[in-house]
């Protein structure tokens, strides 16, 4: 998964002198006031401690005062050690967002950082043109090339010398190492090695005299080749190429070249020499000259490029909060989120109206079904969120459940693509006030929440957790059986009530024919959906705690099939407004 990030604020001593044991005063919204210590904060929660214990608060819920006071004891990074410690270099990534880190290593695929005192992986291709050769350039500092000391095969100079052919380079000391050329100038030959994994530089005066013939002979070769490059690039740039979306850069392609064979692949990169391209069975990408395609390729390959080139330049557009709606990107591939978490092949995203969670998972372009090809994050089979539930008595002959609207929040945070953490607070059309909690890792989510009425509130608010399972099938209405059998698969929901055995819901049989007891499924203490339509993975949600908290089943009325979807309610069945922390509802995504 990978990890994309934010600039992080690193904590030090407030720089006037401030005494660290020094208590200060911490009024809330509600003007409720307690004396504690400051401890440490971040851009949306305060740590203090209070009677030898500390707490984290959320800063939105503390007056504007007690705010200020944060801003005064929150301090930037401590750009006095940073400076002077050569090894802390700024780290951009596609977003212009920096961080300070020490680098540790890289290769072609991800860069190991020393970041905020941890050792961090993360992907190279998250990061900007600048700092990947800036991570190339200091892996190729640290790592000594590699020599073979043993005789080897001459290179016949008078025969056809291949460019994309790893040739044996030999020094003065019959030292040998095995590489592709890339480029010769009077003073250094540069070489790819290990696969493409790095390329290391390499003076022309240590080689021996055959080795140098051989560099100004396949130099030569690639000056030609790059005149034929410049002629080709221009009436490429010219040309008319198909359309392509984005999630057509993830997946491979049929491409020919001018032999008329053919290969399956997943464009890299390109730039008016070659192209690169990751064959499936290949962990390293393959180099190919343009030349080597037809025409119909390169038209395709052309149009891959501009796509890729057009995104990079693109900065995601960030739409700030207003009213009801949290501040959000208004571009690109999360247009209309807040906050994003990409684990291993699946994403979680908060959306800017603030509600909850949408999960989608990734299996694979290959896998994935045409429905849901146009979706860049694949397919969307969860969402998770708060829910505000009163009775209106309006007329008391027939009372109806209806949710609370949110009007505003109290504050919004940036939108984000490395947050675990979301407190969301703000109120209700009533007037009534909202704190909505989610804690996101790699392994599991959490959510808990808490709600308060305006005095004098007629028709009390509860709040709860929802979950919706997502139907699997889109316009499943009009399809026969046997176009849904093979989609649905061996997919189940599996339902553990508080007291009684576990409960299989096949996908492919109805809910009549399942002949379920009535409130069979009314308290459940955990439920897992798995199978077919979530390929490899498993979905699992059940309570923290149990202990005055109900976890309840329901569908639609429509629904005939479980396979339709199925939603879950979770809440308090002592106090209603409120689900604590410690019996928090979790989530969790796992590989089966």
């Amino acid at each position: 998964m990978k990890f994309i990030f934010l600039i992080v604020f690193f904590l030090m001593h407030f720089l006037n002198a401030e005494d660290s044991n020094e208590l200060h005063s911490w009024t809330d919204l509600n003007g409720r006031t307690l004396q504690a210590k400051f401890i440490k904060a971040d851009s949306t929660t305060v740590t203090i401690e209070w009677n030898g214990k500390r707490f984290p608060l959320p800063i939105s819920t503390l007056n504007s005062i007690t705010k200020s006071l944060v801003n005064k004891l929150r301090v930037k990074p401590d750009s006095i050690n940073v400076k002077n410690n050569k090894k802390v270099r700024e780290w951009k990534d596609q977003s212009g967002r920096t961080i300070s880190a020490e680098f540790v290593k890289s290769d072609n695929k991800t860069v190991t950082l020393i970041w905020n005192g941890k050792t961090t992986v993360l992907p190279l291709s998250m990061f900007s043109q600048e700092s990947q050769e800036m991570a190339f350039r200091l892996q190729k500092q640290k790592s000594p090339i590699p020599v073979i000391k043993q005789p080897v095969q001459k290179v016949d100079l008078n025969g056809e010398l291949d460019l994309q052919k790893e040739y044996p380079w030999q020094n003065s000391q019959n030292q040998t190492i095995v590489g592709r050329f890339l480029d010769l100038n009077d003073q250094n030959i540069v070489l790819s090695i290990g696969g493409g994994a790095r390329e290391v530089s390499v003076p022309l005066n240590s080689l021996s005299k055959d080795s140098q013939a051989l560099a100004k002979k396949l130099k030569s070769n690639l000056s030609a080749l790059e005149k034929k490059a410049a002629a080709l690039a221009k009436k490429r740039k010219a040309m008319k190429v198909p359309l392509i979306s984005e999630q057509d850069l993830e997946i491979e392609h049929e491409l020919k070249d001018i032999e008329g064979r053919t290969i399956m692949a997943k464009f890299v990169d390109a730039n008016d020499l070659e192209v690169s391209v990751l064959l499936k069975s290949k962990s390293n990408p393959l180099s190919l000259p343009w030349s080597k395609f037809d025409s119909s390729s390169i038209a395709k390959l052309e149009a891959l490029r501009r796509k890729k080139s057009s995104m990079a330049s693109m900065k995601p557009k960030i739409i700030p909060a207003k009213g009801n709606r949290l501040s959000h990107y208004g571009t690109g591939k999360y247009k209309d989120y807040n906050t994003i978490f990409e684990g291993d092949s699946y994403t979680i995203a908060l959306p800017s109206s603030g509600s909850g969670l949408h999960v989608w998972i990734n299996p694979g372009a290959d896998k994935l079904p045409e429905s849901a090809k146009a979706n860049p994050v694949g397919l969307r089979r969860m969402t998770i969120g708060f829910s505000s539930i009163f009775t209106d008595r309006t007329n008391p002959k027939r009372t109806r459940k209806r949710s609370r609207k949110i009007t505003s929040f109290d504050s919004s945070p940036e939108p984000s693509l490395d947050r675990d953490k979301i407190t969301l607070t703000g109120k209700y059309e009533n007037g009534g006030t909202f704190e909505y909690n989610m804690e996101i890792n790699r392994n599991s989510m959490q959510f808990w929440s808490r709600i308060k009425d305006p005095a004098g509130e007629k028709w009390p608010t509860s709040t709860r957790v929802g979950v919706s399972m997502h139907g699997i099938i889109p316009n499943v209405k009009n399809l026969p059986m046997s176009k849904i059998k093979p989609q649905i698969g061996d997919g189940a929901f599996y339902m553990t009530p508080t007291e009684g055995k576990r409960i299989k819901l096949p996908f492919e049989k109805k809910w009549v024919d399942l002949k379920l007891p009535r409130g069979a499924l009314s308290s459940l203490k955990g439920v897992e959906a798995m199978g077919t339509p979530y390929y490899q993975f498993k979905f699992n949600i059940s309570p923290n705690n149990t202990k005055d908290m109900n976890l309840e089943y329901g569908k639609g009325y429509a629904s005939v099939f479980p396979f339709q979807g199925i939603s879950l309610a979770y809440y308090s069945k002592e106090k209603k407004t409120e689900v604590p922390r410690s019996r928090a509802l979790k989530v969790s995504i796992s590989k089966n």
